[in-house]
Protein backbone atom coordinates (compact mmCIF):
# COMPACT_ATOMS: atom_id res chain seq x y z
CA UNK A 1 0.00 0.00 0.00
CA UNK A 2 1.06 3.15 -0.92
CA UNK A 3 2.44 4.79 2.88
CA UNK A 4 0.79 8.19 2.10
CA UNK A 5 -2.88 6.26 1.64
CA UNK A 6 -3.14 5.76 5.71
CA UNK A 7 -2.03 9.25 6.41
CA UNK A 8 -4.49 10.35 3.98
CA UNK A 9 -7.34 8.56 5.45
CA UNK A 10 -6.46 10.07 9.13
CA UNK A 11 -6.54 13.45 7.54
CA UNK A 12 -10.02 12.69 5.56
CA UNK A 13 -11.65 11.57 9.16
CA UNK A 14 -9.95 14.16 11.21
CA UNK A 15 -11.72 16.64 8.28
CA UNK A 16 -14.84 14.98 8.55
CA UNK A 17 -15.19 15.67 12.57
CA UNK A 18 -13.98 19.10 12.17
CA UNK A 19 -16.76 19.11 9.57
CA UNK A 20 -19.46 17.82 11.72
CA UNK A 21 -18.82 20.43 14.13
CA UNK A 22 -18.66 23.18 12.18
CA UNK A 23 -22.13 22.81 10.00
CA UNK A 24 -23.18 23.00 13.89
CA UNK A 25 -22.59 26.61 14.24
CA UNK A 26 -23.59 28.75 11.31
CA UNK A 27 -21.04 31.77 10.70
CA UNK A 28 -22.23 35.84 11.98
CA UNK A 29 -22.71 37.62 8.64
CA UNK A 30 -20.55 40.37 8.12
CA UNK A 31 -21.72 44.23 7.14
CA UNK A 32 -21.64 43.10 3.55
CA UNK A 33 -24.67 40.79 4.30
CA UNK A 34 -26.35 42.41 7.29
CA UNK A 35 -27.07 45.48 5.96
CA UNK A 36 -29.39 43.40 3.25
CA UNK A 37 -32.14 42.23 6.12
CA UNK A 38 -31.73 39.20 4.37
CA UNK A 39 -32.79 36.34 6.99
CA UNK A 40 -29.58 34.51 6.97
CA UNK A 41 -31.64 31.16 8.44
CA UNK A 42 -33.17 30.50 4.89
CA UNK A 43 -31.73 28.30 2.57
CA UNK A 44 -32.99 26.55 -0.75
CA UNK A 45 -32.40 23.03 -0.88
CA UNK A 46 -31.92 23.26 -4.44
CA UNK A 47 -28.46 25.02 -3.61
CA UNK A 48 -25.38 23.75 -1.90
CA UNK A 49 -25.06 27.19 0.14
CA UNK A 50 -25.62 27.13 3.78
CA UNK A 51 -27.85 30.41 3.40
CA UNK A 52 -29.77 31.18 -0.24
CA UNK A 53 -32.55 33.07 -0.23
CA UNK A 54 -34.32 34.86 -3.36
CA UNK A 55 -37.48 37.36 -3.06
CA UNK A 56 -40.38 34.98 -4.35
CA UNK A 57 -42.35 38.37 -5.87
CA UNK A 58 -40.33 39.08 -8.34
CA UNK A 59 -40.47 37.82 -11.98
CA UNK A 60 -36.95 36.60 -12.81
CA UNK A 61 -38.37 36.62 -17.05
CA UNK A 62 -37.59 39.67 -16.46
CA UNK A 63 -34.04 39.86 -16.62
CA UNK A 64 -31.59 39.38 -18.98
CA UNK A 65 -28.51 40.92 -18.36
CA UNK A 66 -25.63 40.32 -15.52
CA UNK A 67 -22.95 42.49 -14.11
CA UNK A 68 -20.58 40.93 -12.23
CA UNK A 69 -18.96 43.05 -9.69
CA UNK A 70 -15.14 42.44 -8.49
CA UNK A 71 -14.54 39.75 -5.56
CA UNK A 72 -14.32 42.48 -2.74
CA UNK A 73 -12.21 41.56 0.60
CA UNK A 74 -13.44 44.86 2.09
CA UNK A 75 -15.56 42.87 4.64
CA UNK A 76 -12.31 39.82 4.93
CA UNK A 77 -12.00 39.18 8.87
CA UNK A 78 -8.22 40.16 8.59
CA UNK A 79 -8.16 39.41 12.26
CA UNK A 80 -7.50 35.62 11.58
CA UNK A 81 -4.13 35.67 9.83
CA UNK A 82 -2.66 33.87 12.03
CA UNK A 83 -4.41 30.95 11.19
CA UNK A 84 -2.27 30.89 8.19
CA UNK A 85 0.95 31.73 9.52
CA UNK A 86 3.90 29.19 8.31
CA UNK A 87 7.06 30.33 6.34
CA UNK A 88 5.75 31.47 3.22
CA UNK A 89 3.18 34.00 5.21
CA UNK A 90 4.85 35.28 7.82
CA UNK A 91 3.11 38.38 8.02
CA UNK A 92 -0.52 39.95 8.67
CA UNK A 93 0.27 41.97 5.25
CA UNK A 94 1.70 38.91 3.47
CA UNK A 95 -1.96 37.35 4.17
CA UNK A 96 -3.41 40.20 2.83
CA UNK A 97 -1.61 40.38 -0.27
CA UNK A 98 -2.39 36.43 -0.90
CA UNK A 99 -6.25 37.20 -0.31
CA UNK A 100 -6.32 40.17 -2.57
CA UNK A 101 -4.55 37.80 -5.27
CA UNK A 102 -6.81 35.09 -4.29
CA UNK A 103 -9.84 37.74 -4.97
CA UNK A 104 -8.83 38.71 -8.16
CA UNK A 105 -8.26 34.84 -9.44
CA UNK A 106 -12.26 34.41 -8.38
CA UNK A 107 -13.10 37.32 -10.32
CA UNK A 108 -11.85 35.83 -13.28
CA UNK A 109 -13.06 32.48 -12.42
CA UNK A 110 -16.34 34.21 -11.68
CA UNK A 111 -16.78 35.90 -15.24
CA UNK A 112 -15.29 32.87 -16.83
CA UNK A 113 -18.07 30.93 -15.66
CA UNK A 114 -21.38 33.79 -15.98
CA UNK A 115 -19.59 33.50 -19.46
CA UNK A 116 -21.06 30.10 -20.39
CA UNK A 117 -23.77 29.48 -22.60
CA UNK A 118 -25.71 27.70 -20.05
CA UNK A 119 -25.71 30.64 -18.18
CA UNK A 120 -29.54 32.27 -18.55
CA UNK A 121 -28.02 35.74 -18.25
CA UNK A 122 -25.64 37.94 -20.61
CA UNK A 123 -22.95 39.00 -19.09
CA UNK A 124 -22.29 42.90 -19.17
CA UNK A 125 -20.68 45.37 -17.84
CA UNK A 126 -23.23 48.24 -18.86
CA UNK A 127 -25.66 48.58 -16.00
CA UNK A 128 -27.92 51.22 -17.25
CA UNK A 129 -29.78 48.63 -19.69
CA UNK A 130 -33.35 47.21 -18.50
CA UNK A 131 -33.70 44.29 -17.09
CA UNK A 132 -30.19 43.97 -15.73
CA UNK A 133 -29.13 42.52 -12.45
CA UNK A 134 -25.90 43.72 -10.48
CA UNK A 135 -24.15 40.85 -8.23
CA UNK A 136 -21.93 41.75 -5.95
CA UNK A 137 -19.79 38.90 -3.59
CA UNK A 138 -17.47 39.40 -0.79
CA UNK A 139 -14.74 36.87 0.45
CA UNK A 140 -14.89 37.25 4.50
CA UNK A 141 -13.11 34.46 5.42
CA UNK A 142 -9.64 32.63 4.73
CA UNK A 143 -7.19 30.51 5.95
CA UNK A 144 -4.43 29.28 3.89
CA UNK A 145 -2.71 25.82 4.00
CA UNK A 146 0.25 25.33 5.78
CA UNK A 147 2.98 24.08 2.98
CA UNK A 148 5.01 21.00 4.23
CA UNK A 149 8.66 21.25 5.32
CA UNK A 150 10.62 21.89 2.47
CA UNK A 151 12.26 18.24 0.48
CA UNK A 152 9.41 16.14 1.77
CA UNK A 153 8.50 13.38 -0.50
CA UNK A 154 5.21 12.64 1.31
CA UNK A 155 1.91 13.55 -0.18
CA UNK A 156 0.12 14.04 3.58
CA UNK A 157 3.20 14.75 5.55
CA UNK A 158 2.86 14.91 9.61
CA UNK A 159 2.70 18.71 9.32
CA UNK A 160 0.05 18.34 6.61
CA UNK A 161 -2.03 16.41 9.36
CA UNK A 162 -1.18 18.62 12.25
CA UNK A 163 -2.64 21.66 9.94
CA UNK A 164 -5.27 19.52 9.22
CA UNK A 165 -5.97 19.35 13.06
CA UNK A 166 -5.71 22.76 13.85
CA UNK A 167 -7.54 24.01 11.05
CA UNK A 168 -7.69 22.97 7.01
CA UNK A 169 -7.70 25.47 4.21
CA UNK A 170 -10.99 27.43 4.61
CA UNK A 171 -13.14 30.22 2.54
CA UNK A 172 -16.09 31.64 3.31
CA UNK A 173 -18.38 34.58 0.90
CA UNK A 174 -21.66 36.33 0.79
CA UNK A 175 -22.97 37.92 -1.86
CA UNK A 176 -25.79 39.91 -2.83
CA UNK A 177 -27.67 40.68 -5.84
CA UNK A 178 -29.73 43.91 -6.68
CA UNK A 179 -31.73 45.56 -9.71
CA UNK A 180 -29.71 47.47 -11.14
CA UNK A 181 -32.65 49.84 -11.67
CA UNK A 182 -34.21 49.95 -8.79
CA UNK A 183 -31.53 48.84 -6.26
CA UNK A 184 -34.12 46.13 -4.99
CA UNK A 185 -32.54 43.01 -3.54
CA UNK A 186 -33.28 39.98 -5.64
CA UNK A 187 -30.93 37.27 -3.78
CA UNK A 188 -28.59 36.72 -1.01
CA UNK A 189 -26.32 33.53 -0.29
CA UNK A 190 -23.14 32.56 1.89
CA UNK A 191 -20.84 29.62 2.40
CA UNK A 192 -18.13 28.46 4.43
CA UNK A 193 -16.34 24.92 2.48
CA UNK A 194 -13.05 23.31 2.81
CA UNK A 195 -11.54 21.82 0.05
CA UNK A 196 -12.20 18.50 -2.19
CA UNK A 197 -10.06 16.23 -1.01
CA UNK A 198 -7.42 15.14 -3.05
CA UNK A 199 -4.02 14.25 -3.77
CA UNK A 200 -1.25 14.99 -6.24
CA UNK A 201 1.32 13.22 -7.46
CA UNK A 202 4.20 14.06 -9.36
CA UNK A 203 6.42 17.18 -8.61
CA UNK A 204 3.24 18.84 -6.69
CA UNK A 205 2.55 17.01 -3.79
CA UNK A 206 -0.47 17.59 -1.04
CA UNK A 207 -3.47 19.75 -1.51
CA UNK A 208 -4.29 21.21 -4.61
CA UNK A 209 -4.86 24.89 -4.61
CA UNK A 210 -7.18 24.52 -1.95
CA UNK A 211 -8.46 27.79 -1.94
CA UNK A 212 -8.34 28.53 -5.75
CA UNK A 213 -10.70 25.23 -5.75
CA UNK A 214 -13.24 26.57 -3.30
CA UNK A 215 -13.91 29.87 -5.47
CA UNK A 216 -14.11 27.78 -8.69
CA UNK A 217 -16.46 25.70 -7.19
CA UNK A 218 -18.32 28.47 -6.15
CA UNK A 219 -18.20 29.83 -9.24
CA UNK A 220 -19.88 27.09 -10.96
CA UNK A 221 -22.84 26.86 -8.38
CA UNK A 222 -23.70 31.28 -8.26
CA UNK A 223 -23.67 30.17 -11.93
CA UNK A 224 -25.77 27.64 -11.93
CA UNK A 225 -28.40 28.67 -9.68
CA UNK A 226 -30.04 30.76 -12.10
CA UNK A 227 -30.51 28.23 -14.81
CA UNK A 228 -33.08 25.75 -13.41
CA UNK A 229 -33.97 24.26 -16.48
CA UNK A 230 -30.81 22.66 -16.83
CA UNK A 231 -29.97 22.56 -13.19
CA UNK A 232 -32.37 21.88 -10.90
CA UNK A 233 -30.72 20.38 -8.34
CA UNK A 234 -26.42 22.58 -7.76
CA UNK A 235 -24.60 19.88 -6.70
CA UNK A 236 -21.28 19.93 -5.38
CA UNK A 237 -17.71 17.93 -5.04
CA UNK A 238 -18.64 14.93 -2.52
CA UNK A 239 -15.68 15.06 -0.56
CA UNK A 240 -15.88 19.04 -0.31
CA UNK A 241 -15.91 19.63 3.47
CA UNK A 242 -18.07 21.98 6.09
Amino acid sequence: MNPAIPALLAVTSLLASCALEQTATSRAPTKFLASTGSDVSKRDPRLPFEHSWRDPKVDMTKYKYMVVRPITTAYLDGGKWEESKSAVLTNKRAYLRRCDALARYWSKSLNKSFSSPLCIFYKTSDSSQPGTLILEVALTEVRFDRPPPTGSDTPVSADGVVSAVTGPPTCAFESRTRDAATGKLISTASDRRGPEIKVISGARKGFAQPNEAICDEWSQQLMQRSNREIYPTVGRSWLSIF
